[in-house]
């Protein structure tokens, strides 16, 4: 961990993560409720959560360009002013329909300052601490979650439903400021295709840039698997932390908000313990050895969590839900790095996010439908279809673990 942590482009990445995503955390529960705050139902509140997502999607793929354009740091520091805009605006909004907009601009900056935290990771750590890596990269993601979650109850709590956003907003402009000052500015690597590259083997007519097209990339062994597990992970958190559990908290369990914010810390903190398990086991024991029992218990914790009529039994299947999220989250971009080379990454990893984000658009949308149309239990069970689907496409895929890769 130390050596990792040493190099000061990924402790920069490290921070970046922990206070975004604190800043994130504050509205994640209570984004639902300030929906329902316009008069809304069940699937307009679903939409609100999503539309941050859609625009990240939309946005993943040209936010390649962007970094290829303006670099890590000067692209990062675009991304969060807009995710400070967009915020800002989501709280000021008087409809519905204006937040949706405002929230999707902020999604829309996301999609890029994610786009540099990842491609700064897989061009920086050495492959064989790569799951490590990312490790403390999601423990920084969920430490400023569970932290963020807390105070967002406590905020919306005390200020209203709206404080959240305009706290995420600041913390969102201050760090665009300081990345430019913080992140270290390397040169590009360069481009070096050998016959032992997979990348090489599976495109026999690259661009003329050296970047590989998106067929090429999904003919490299493993990639396909480390979107769909992306997207059946963040499918999950997108369905059932970000959008059932609020309203399932509320209406069924009759907990406050600040009761969810404490429902959310408690969830979040036992994913955050099983983030370094999950890396240290995947680059000492492989990828697939992680992924497969972390997808079915998924899948099996989210058909029975409907059916949790207390609020100590709701959190305890929550946080059983959340360790299996915590051992699914860590692999994928494992995966990817094993199998791409890190100075053609910024496709594959823009190709990564976008499945990681049609999950997460997709996912609010289908759990808003399906609570109010079919109810709790069926949109809880509906939510673990995808990892379901990923089970399979691990299992019959091949370990990735120590597959050679020449930049």
């Amino acid at each position: 961990m130390r050596e990792i942590v040493a190099d000061r482009s990924v402790a920069v990445v490290l921070a970046l993560a922990l206070f975004v995503n604190l800043g994130t955390g504050m509205v994640l529960p209570i984004l639902p409720l300030y929906a329902r705050s316009f008069g809304v139902d069940y699937a307009e509140a679903g939409l609100l959560v999503a539309a941050f997502y859609i625009a990240r999607l939309v946005f993943d793929l040209t936010a390649g360009e962007v970094l290829d354009r303006l670099g890590i740091a000067a692209a990062a520091a675009v991304g969060l002013l807009a995710l400070a805009v967009g915020a800002l605006f989501t709280g000021l909004s008087p409809s519905f329909l204006l937040a949706v907009f405002c929230w999707a601009i902020a999604g829309a900056g996301a999609a890029i300052v994610w786009a540099a935290m990842y491609n700064a990771l897989i061009r920086f750590v050495p492959r064989s601490r790569m799951a490590r890596a990312l490790s403390l990269f999601y423990g920084a993601f969920n430490g400023g979650i569970v932290a963020g979650g807390f105070l967002g109850g406590l905020i919306a709590g005390r200020l209203g439903l709206p404080a959240p956003l305009f706290f995420l907003a600041a913390i969102a402009a201050g760090l665009a400021g300081l990345i430019q000052v913080f992140l270290p500015r390397r040169p590009r690597p360069p481009v070096a295709a050998t016959a032992s590259d997979p990348a090489t083997i599976v495109s026999t007519n690259p661009s003329r840039s050296g970047r590989l097209s998106t067929a090429a990339l999904f003919r490299i062994p493993g990639f396909a698997a480390a979107v769909v597990a992306l997207l059946a992970n963040l499918w999950m958190f997108g369905a059932v932390f970000n959008t059932l559990v609020p309203l399932y908290a509320r209406d069924v369990l009759r907990l406050s908000p600040v009761g969810i914010g404490i429902l959310f810390a408690v969830a979040l903190a036992a994913e955050f313990l099983a983030y370094y398990p999950a890396g240290n086991w995947a680059d000492t024991r492989g990828r697939r050895y992680v992924l497969i029992p972390a997808f079915a218990c998924l899948a099996l914790t989210a058909l029975v969590l409907g059916w949790a009529n207390s609020v100590v039994l709701f959190g305890a299947l929550l946080s059983l839900l959340a360790v299996a999220s915590g051992f699914s989250g860590v692999p994928p971009a494992a995966i990817l790095a094993d199998v791409l080379p890190g100075n053609r990454s910024a496709r594959g990893v823009a190709i990564f996010r976008f499945g990681g984000d049609l999950g997460f658009s997709l996912g609010p949308l289908v759990a808003g439908i399906t609570a109010a149309s079919l109810g709790f239990k069926a949109a809880f069970a509906i939510a673990g279809i995808p990892s379901l689907v990923a089970l399979v496409v691990v299992a019959v895929g091949r370990e990735t673990l120590g597959a050679e890769v020449v930049d």
